[in-house]
């Protein structure tokens, strides 16, 4: 042990040693460059530097630069070559990057080698926004207090256009798009009422107003025209038909250009031609396709050309500034990639060319004047994770480990079969990170390790629960009808039938004859308050009988119910109840009826603040939940969470050994051996692609 100490001591002495070497002689180089004015030898130096300490990088990026310079004042040709090796090797030292990127300008000579760079990192990324047309600023959504606000890509500083001070003054900003002249910004503004709007005013913050409002829509921002004359919309409500519309900036008139079932996947992403007279998008070209193709229509007729025709799922980045190509991402080459294909008069011309391998999960935020992309980069992962404990001791025995293989990082909502054997889950399909994924019913066997989709005429999907028989499944969902509830879906047939409209938890009783779920009715009683119910309802009869009922004052907001599990013995159902500003409590109720009672309620000082998510342990004496952990000094960590146990007879809570980022969702398998679960969050980075455009190669 004492000798390999020794040799990692030794082998970080030795690196610290040649980081300093690689700094002598940096300043040697300079010192032969400024001030003794001997360029040849200079550059001689510099190549020492590059080839004796290339691992440096910084010192390595810092040698090129200088030696670019070198050759600049020697007026060779080298220099836009040392510059542009910095583009393509270092590019991940900023402030090198960005001299050198400075330099080929000035030499009036653009840069020929692809370049990616990040842009903002770090707490308070949002990625709803787009670029302005110079590329120095970015629209976004600030989540402090639900303000839209701009952000200088340069200095990095941040300024809101709205005027909230907080989330209880109510209201706030999501997509938004900047003009082509980049004076304006139209977002999407939920108004009074929870009315979405159309808003519009300046980039500096002024003569905001709205211009488009209708009950039960949600008009999307889109794109602004070329001409910065209308804004392109789509339309989502109630209808099983989506609209695409022009809304007039002067008059907030609205034309409808085309209309589309809600099939398949798609993005919210559409792009106008640069010389306005095509609309490209992406879409899935048939029925609950995942895999999306790109078209294009004509604004003026409405004629359409499919641009992107491939069994791949592919979509839509953006309409090149010079109007004769789109940018979109593929992941027909088993990586996801970006692409360029040629078009003319709104057809493709030719086979698309791979601009750049691994582009990652990416969001497109638009394209500045210059040919430079702007894009989000999603950074995080949600999935499903399984593990067993022992929950005497709380000790991990087998650590957590995904359970699906397949669609990596868009797996949540597990749920475990009666023999224990498989899981249920809910996978987000497409690659478009703003996208509503198009989600998909899978199941594994975690013995085989094989996995299935469930094909189903649903959309939205959330909850899966297994019954107790092992043949059906119940989900909540959404049918093309746009009803909203719990369907039961039969295995065998995949047939979906609707059970509760309008529910938003529910669980399966012991015997599977009846689901037990949470109601909220519409409208407030005349006693001012609003009632939350949990509701036992047969599934063969429809017949109903109230287990629960939580009032509340319309003016501290809602009660809510959540977290249904029903107990081993299929005799108690546990839930949490929310209720305005009052602690949050758990409370059980007999499946059978009759008076529910509090097992927990946090307080100012409980150990456990802002837990959620119940399960019940095998033996039915305890229940698991999850909370954010607290740090050193007991200062708590809100993204990371752990779990606990708390007894259903009173008694403290105590700590399991188990914690993850975004731990949520909480599953025992019926045999007791182990707990699923959700895990992770997405996070986002903004980047630019420059230097990939034919006229820049």
């Amino acid at each position: 042990m004492r000798t390999i100490i020794s040799i990692l001591a030794a082998g970080l002495l030795l690196a610290g040693q040649a980081d300093k070497q690689a700094e002598v002689l940096l300043q040697a180089a300079q010192n032969t460059e400024l001030v003794q004015g001997d360029l040849e030898a200079a550059i001689q130096q510099y190549k020492t530097i590059l080839s004796a300490h290339g691992g440096n990088r910084a010192a390595a990026a810092k040698a090129l630069v200088r030696m670019g310079h070198c050759y600049e004042r020697l007026g060779n040709a080298e220099a836009r070559l040392a510059y542009e090796r910095v583009l393509r090797e270092y590019v991940d030292q900023s402030e090198a990057a960005s001299e050198a990127r400075a330099r080929i300008a000035a030499l009036g000579q653009p840069a020929t080698t692809l370049a990616t760079r990040q842009l903002w990192a770090g707490r308070g990324v949002d990625t709803l926004g787009s670029v302005s047309p110079d590329g120095r600023h970015l629209s976004f959504v600030d989540w402090d207090t639900g303000n839209l606000a701009i952000r200088d890509l340069v200095t990095g500083e941040n300024r809101p256009l709205t005027k909230k001070v907080s989330w209880a003054t109510g209201g706030f900003a999501l997509y938004s798009r900047i003009s082509p002249d980049g004076k304006q910004i139209a977002y999407n503004w939920l108004g009074d009422n929870s009315i979405w709007e159309v808003r519009v005013g300046g980039t500096d913050g002024s003569a905001h107003r709205t211009l488009y409002r209708k009950e039960s829509e949600f008009p999307v921002i889109t794109a602004w025209s070329p001409d910065g004359k209308q804004i392109l919309i789509l339309i989502v409500s109630e209808s099983p038909v989506t609209r695409g519309a022009l809304v007039s900036v002067a008059d907030g008139s609205a034309r409808t250009l085309k209309t589309a079932s809600r099939r398949g996947s798609s993005s919210a992403y559409l792009a106008f031609s640069p010389d306005g007279r095509f609309i490209a998008y992406d879409l899935g070209p048939k029925e609950d396709a995942p895999e999306r193709d790109i078209f294009a229509f004509a604004v003026e007729g409405g004629a359409e050309a499919r641009l992107v025709e491939h069994p791949a799922d592919d979509y839509l980045l953006g309409w090149t500034p010079d109007g004769k190509r789109i940018l979109f991402a593929s992941d027909r080459a088993g990586t996801l990639d970006a692409w360029t294909i040629a078009v003319s008069n709104g057809k493709p011309q030719g086979q698309p060319e791979l601009v750049k391998k691994s582009i990652g999960r990416i969001v497109p935020l638009g394209f500045a004047r210059n040919g430079a992309f702007y894009y989000g980069l999603s950074t995080g992962t949600v999935d499903v994770y399984t593990a067993s404990l022992d929950l005497e001791t709380g000790k991990v025995l087998v650590p957590p480990a995904r359970a699906a293989q397949r669609f990596i990082g868009s797996n949540q909502w597990p749920d475990w079969s009666p023999d224990a054997r498989q899981l249920a889950y809910v996978s987000g399909r497409g690659t478009h990170s703003t996208a509503v994924q198009f989600r998909v019913l899978c199941i594994t066997d975690l013995e085989t390790g094989k996995q299935r989709d469930v094909p189903l005429p649903l959309e939205n999907l959330q909850w899966p629960r297994w019954s107790p028989d092992g043949r059906s499944i119940l989900i909540r969902a959404q049918d093309r009808e746009q009803r909203t509830g719990f369907y039961r879906v039969d295995l065998q047939t995949s047939r979906a039938s609707l059970v509760a409209q309008g529910s938003q938890i529910a669980v399966w009783s012991a015997d599977g004859k009846s689901i037990l779920l949470t109601r909220f009715p519409e409208g407030v009683p005349k006693d001012g308050d609003r009632i939350g119910q949990v509701i036992s309802k047969e599934v063969e009869t429809g017949a109903e009988k109230e287990l629960y009922r939580e009032a509340t004052r319309t003016n501290t907001g809602d009660a809510l119910i959540h977290d249904l599990d029903v107990s081993p013995d299929g005799r108690q159902l546990a839930f949490t109840v929310t209720n305005g500003r009052e602690p949050k409590c758990i409370k059980i109720v007999p499946t059978a009826g009759g008076a529910a009672r509090e097992i927990y309620r946090t307080s100012k000082d409980d150990p456990i603040p802002g837990f959620s998510g119940l399960a019940w342990t095998p033996d039915g004496r305890e229940l698991l939940c999850v909370k954010p952990k607290r740090g050193e000094a007991g200062i708590t960590m809100p993204e990371e969470r752990e779990l606990w146990a708390i007894p259903v007879q009173g008694g403290p809570p105590r700590r399991l050994g188990l914690s993850m980022s975004r731990l949520r969702e909480l599953r025992m398998a019926p045999n007791g051996k182990r707990l699923a679960f959700t895990a992770g969050a997405n996070t986002f980075e903004v980047w630019v692609m420059e230097n990939f455009l034919p006229a820049a190669r």
